[in-house]
C-alpha cells in the first residue's frame, strides 16, 4: 500500500487559516467578524475560527451565477 497524504482543514484555525480558507485577506475576514458575520473564539492575538462556522457562512453565500 502506497503512503497517502490527506489533507483536511482543521477543526480550529488562526485567523491566517481561515482567511486563506475563505480565500480573502485576513482584513476582509476581520471585517466580517466586526460586523457580526462571523463569530471568533478566544481572546487576543489567541483567536480561532471553528471550520463549521465558516462552511455555513460560505453556504449562505449568494450564488454567483443564478440560472
Amino acid at each position: 500500500m502506497e503512503n497517502m497524504r490527506i489533507e483536511f482543514a482543521p477543526a480550529l484555525m488562526t485567523r491566517e487559516l481561515a482567511a486563506y480558507y475563505l480565500s480573502m485577506s485576513v482584513r476582509e475576514l476581520d471585517l466580517l467578524k466586526n460586523q457580526g458575520h462571523l463569530t471568533a473564539y478566544g481572546e487576543g492575538k489567541r483567536i480561532k475560527f471553528k471550520r463549521s462556522d465558516l462552511d455555513e457562512y460560505i453556504e449562505a453565500l449568494p450564488e454567483r451565477h443564478a440560472r
